[in-house]
This record gives C-alpha cells, sequence and structure tokens, in this order.
C-alpha cells in the first residue's frame, strides 16, 4: 500500500511538472502588449451619419453607396479607395462605418466621401450629397452628411 501512494504521488508530480513547463511557454512579453494600435489593427475608420432634411421614409428597394474617393492632384482622375453598400434602410439617419487600409492613403491625392442613393434597377441616384472633401485623414473621422435631390442647386 505505501508502495502505491508513493506511486501515484510521482505520476502526480510529473504530470504537475509537464503542465508547469507547458504553460511557461505561454507568457505575453512586453514587447507584445506595447504594440503600437497601427501596427495591430491594419485598418482606418471613417464613420458618419447621412442626413436628409425631409423626414422620408425610403422606398421599400433602395440602396445607398457611400464611397471613399482619391482624386490625384496632378491628374484630377478619381479611384474609389472603398465603398459600403446598405441596402434598404428604414429611415433617416443612417449610420455607416468605412474601413480602409491606411497603406491605400497616399500625399498624391486628396480624399472625398461620396453617398448616392439609388433606387431599384436604376443607375442614376436620386440622392446624393454634394462633394465633401476630407482634411487629412487619421483613421478616427467622424462625418455628418446631407443629401440633396440630384440636380438640386443648394449652396
Amino acid at each position: 500500500m505505501w508502495i502505491e501512494l508513493v506511486t501515484d504521488m510521482a505520476k502526480k508530480l510529473c504530470v504537475t511538472i509537464i503542465l508547469l513547463l507547458m504553460f511557461a511557454g505561454c507568457t505575453t512579453t512586453v514587447d507584445q502588449v506595447a504594440t503600437p494600435d497601427f501596427e495591430r489593427i491594419p485598418y482606418r475608420i471613417i464613420g458618419g451619419t447621412v442626413l436628409y432634411p425631409n423626414n422620408l421614409y425610403f422606398p421599400s428597394r433602395v440602396r445607398m453607396e457611400i464611397t471613399l474617393l482619391g482624386t490625384n492632384l496632378a491628374s484630377r482622375q478619381s479611384v474609389p479607395i472603398v465603398r459600403q453598400s446598405i441596402r434598404n434602410p428604414q429611415l433617416f439617419p443612417v449610420n455607416f462605418i468605412l474601413r480602409y487600409d491606411p497603406r491605400d492613403i497616399s500625399p498624391a491625392y486628396e480624399y472625398s466621401v461620396k453617398v448616392e442613393l439609388y433606387r431599384e434597377n436604376e443607375d442614376t441616384p436620386y440622392l446624393r450629397n454634394l462633394p465633401l472633401p476630407l482634411p487629412e485623414l487619421t483613421g478616427d473621422d467622424n462625418l455628418v452628411i446631407e443629401l440633396h435631390p440630384v440636380g438640386s442647386s443648394v449652396s
């Protein structure tokens, strides 16, 4: 009986040592904790709210396209950086979030956000925002965008 007790304790001690050695490799170093946010999160965010001056309920099938555009300062050619499509929003205001890769941002471009609202099966928007140039993108930008009927001359 005494031998069985010593053998059982030896087995438990071996298991404990093995577990300690396994978990010793699972520690977090200071270097891992101190990693800057821009290295851990590879994207930046532009958030915002889209408004319309009237209390408008949407028709049953609409699509809102929110696009971050980059315009080349030399050629004035615009290219989409990222786009979010919101299908069938119910009522204004509509909140949005655009995630973009900061490596896609260049000092050779100026940036703006374009919002357009389309009816089902139509390629021409019936509401859009006035051009909204952005200052330098910081990654936590928050915008308020107001839509207007296409063709209206609102200043």
